[in-house]
């Protein structure tokens, strides 16, 4: 009896010194994805020109663009042809669609923020830098030069639908990201060393995970603080990027300043815990693509405050609470409202039940079907 080979997948990482968390995480997830049936190499673009130590800071980024637009492309045009599919894990890098063999290229689509935001539209709160446009033309380019497209929720695959005015001729379909690694609503069973034991705070804290961009609408949460006053027992954690210049400002200057916990980049286990232990997770960006902080938080049985925009409701679904981006207010009656306690056990088990949506073996599925090996 004859074996069967695997089939061979290429997965395309971000460049690494870019420091893209969250793209470096979803590579390895596809990793992970493919590994039971095929034979996966994950390849980056190589740091070469900025090995050079005497390259000016000012001008490091622009000279990492020979790694990533010039020597990593003709490693591409070398290479791809051995793999039976080539996976772009991240958009940003849909250029490289064009020096892999097209029938044979995959491309996952998180979102086109910024896309939308270099062609005027402020709602997503994305500006674009004086090369934003003509960068993101190339993006559109790539995706549409893609054999498939995979869209990791169905507000992006409506943003990729109006943007592109012809008609697809294109694979596509709509898989939603799994957990990126494992979340327990189980508290107990998280156990931190002394480091990192004294930084979940004791009193009631809202939390808020992720980056600083204006986009993610960090300013509400403080402003929240303001409205609440200096009495209230809330406090504020910041967890993913550290504070900006502002919020430090806010921090030292402001009566509620105090108030303002900061944990930049924490370990799993501490981030788990935070999610486990907060009154709610504060979620209140203008824009999302999917929003990984939504499912984490429903997988740790943690109550979610959320603006009800992009693909928000969509990914969170019954199990969150919503308002606009801006409404202060309603976003403190929502945290009013979880101090009930069966609201609050509402909202979680509504929360448990959704993440089922997200289950690894589920996507894991999709992908395999979709890949066609």
């Amino acid at each position: 009896m004859q074996l069967m080979t695997k089939p061979s997948i290429l997965v395309v990482n971000n460049y690494l010194p870019d420091k893209q968390t969250s793209m470096v995480k979803f590579a390895n997830l596809l990793v992970e994805i493919y590994a039971p049936f095929a034979k996966v190499q994950l390849v980056s673009p190589a740091a070469i020109a900025t090995r050079f130590p005497c390259i000016p800071s000012k001008i490091h980024k622009y000279v990492a663009y020979i790694d990533k637009l010039l020597i990593f492309p003709c490693w591409l045009i070398l290479n791809s042809y051995r793999y039976q599919l080539i996976h772009i894990a991240d958009h940003g890098n849909a250029v490289y669609s064009f020096f892999c063999p097209h029938a044979r290229t995959l491309v996952t689509c998180h979102d086109l923020l910024a896309v939308r935001g270099a062609m005027g539209d402020r709602s997503v709160v994305c500006n674009a830098s004086s090369f934003g446009p003509l960068l993101q033309r190339c993006i559109v380019s790539g995706l549409r030069h893609a054999d498939s497209i995979i869209f990791v929720s169905n507000a992006t695959y409506r943003d990729y639908l109006a943007l592109t005015s012809r008609k697809l001729r294109q694979r596509c379909k709509v898989i939603p990201n799994t957990l990126n690694a494992p979340f327990t609503h189980d508290s107990s069973s998280l156990v931190l060393n002394s480091d990192e034991s004294y930084l979940v705070p004791q009193n009631p804290y809202l939390l808020m995970v992720g980056s600083s961009l204006p986009r993610k609408n960090r300013h509400l949460a403080l402003q929240i603080l303001i409205h609440l006053g200096e009495n209230s027992p809330y406090s504020l954690v910041l967890s993913g990027a550290p504070l900006t210049a502002d919020e430090s400002l806010f921090q030292n200057t402001n009566l509620c300043g105090k108030k303002v916990i900061s944990i930049p980049s924490p370990s799993h286990r501490l981030l788990n815990l935070l999610y486990c232990k907060a009154h709610a997770l504060l979620f209140p960006s203008y824009s999302e693509g999917f929003g990984w902080p939504l499912i984490e938080a429903q997988a740790s049985g943690c109550p979610i405050i959320a603006s009800n925009t992009t693909c928000i409701p969509e990914v969170a679904g019954l199990g969150a609470l919503y308002s606009d981006p801006d409404d202060v207010l309603q976003f403190i009656a929502h945290i009013k409202l979880f101090e009930i306690p069966e609201q609050r056990l509402r909202i979680q088990n509504l929360g448990l039940e959704n993440i089922k949506r997200f289950d690894f073996k589920k996507i894991a599925s999709e992908y395999h079907s979709f890949s066609r090996l």
